[in-house]
C-alpha cells in the first residue's frame, strides 16, 4: 500500500512539473492592391487552446470556441459587440460559403521558406456569395505552435460544420500554421441570403466595374508564447453595443477569405482587406 501511495504521489508530482501548454503568436505584413489603389497594414493573429485573438490597427477580433463567443472590439471607441458561434440565420449561411471555399485546398507540388521555417504551398479557393476567390497559402508543420495553430483550426472547423461548410470539390485542410498567402478576390454574382433581385443586380453592375482586389500576407515571425485568460478577454471597461443590423448589402460582403474582418479558417490570416479585404 505504501509502494501505491508513493507511486500516485510521484505521478502527480510528475504531472504538476510537466510545463503548461503554449500558445502561438503570429506577426503579419500585408499588402493590398485594388487597381490602382494599395495600402500595407500589419496584425498580430495568437493563438492557445480554444482561444483565437486577431488584432489589426482597428479591430481586435476574439473567438473563444469554449464559449460559443465572437468578440468584435473597437479599442479606440473602447467598445465591443457579440457574435454568437457558430452564427445562426443568414450569416450562418454566410459565414459557410465562405468557410467551404476556405478549405478548399489541394497541394500545389511547391516547397519555399518563409520566417526561416520551411512551408508547403496549397492552392485553394472558390465560388463565394460576393464574387470568385483564388488563393496559393504555404503552411508549415515545423513552424513554432504549428501544433496548436492547427488544432484550433480544425476544432473551429468541426464546428462551422453544423452550418453547412464543408470541403469543397475533395479538397483539403492542411495541417500546420500557414506563413505566406496571395490571394485574389474578383468581385461579382453577389447572392446574398434575403437579398432582392433588382438590389443584387444593381451591385453586381457595379462590382463588375472594380478590378480584382489582390492581398500578400507573409508572417514576419512567429514565435512559440504562454498566453493567460486576459490576453483573450474584452477589457473591463468597454461598453457592450448591440450587434449591428446584419441585412444584406454591400457592408455584408466584408466576409469571406481574404475580404472578410471575420476572415476564419486556413487562410485565417488573410484579415480585412478587400472590399476592404482583410481586417480580421
Amino acid at each position: 500500500m505504501r509502494k501505491l501511495t508513493a507511486l500516485v504521489a510521484g505521478m502527480t508530482l510528475a504531472m504538476t512539473a510537466l510545463p503548461a501548454a503554449a500558445g502561438v503568436v503570429i506577426t503579419q505584413k500585408q499588402h493590398v492592391t485594388s487597381g490602382a489603389n494599395s495600402r500595407d497594414a500589419e496584425q498580430t493573429v495568437s493563438v492557445q487552446g480554444n482561444k483565437q485573438k486577431t488584432e489589426t490597427e482597428r479591430h481586435t477580433i476574439i473567438t473563444d470556441l469554449d464559449k460559443g463567443m465572437m468578440y468584435v472590439i473597437d479599442p479606440a471607441a473602447k467598445n465591443y459587440f457579440e457574435i454568437e458561434f457558430p452564427p445562426k440565420g443568414d450569416m450562418a449561411k454566410m459565414m459557410a460559403a465562405s468557410q467551404s471555399a476556405a478549405m478548399n485546398f489541394k497541394k500545389a507540388g511547391t516547397t519555399r521558406e518563409v520566417a526561416g521555417y520551411k512551408c508547403t504551398d496549397y492552392n485553394g479557393g472558390g465560388h463565394m456569395m460576393q464574387g470568385e476567390y483564388t488563393v496559393k497559402e504555404c503552411f508549415s508543420t515545423a513552424a513554432p505552435g504549428a501544433r496548436e495553430f492547427s488544432a484550433f483550426e480544425k476544432n473551429m472547423a468541426d464546428k462551422l460544420k453544423s452550418v453547412g461548410a464543408s470541403p469543397a470539390g475533395g479538397g483539403e485542410i492542411p495541417g500546420g500554421v500557414p506563413l505566406a498567402l496571395d490571394s485574389t478576390m474578383k468581385m461579382g454574382h453577389v447572392s446574398l441570403p434575403g437579398m432582392a433581385p433588382d438590389q443584387a443586380a444593381k451591385i453586381n453592375e457595379m462590382m463588375a466595374k472594380r478590378p480584382p482586389v489582390v492581398t500578400s500576407t507573409l508572417v514576419e515571425k512567429i514565435e512559440s508564447k504562454k498566453l493567460t485568460d486576459a490576453d483573450f478577454a474584452v477589457p473591463a471597461d468597454f461598453t457592450k453595443r448591440e450587434l449591428p443590423a446584419q441585412g444584406p448589402g454591400p457592408g455584408a460582403m466584408k466576409m469571406g477569405p481574404g475580404a472578410g474582418a471575420m476572415k476564419m479558417g486556413p487562410g485565417a490570416m488573410a484579415p480585412a482587406a478587400g472590399a476592404s479585404p482583410a481586417a480580421h
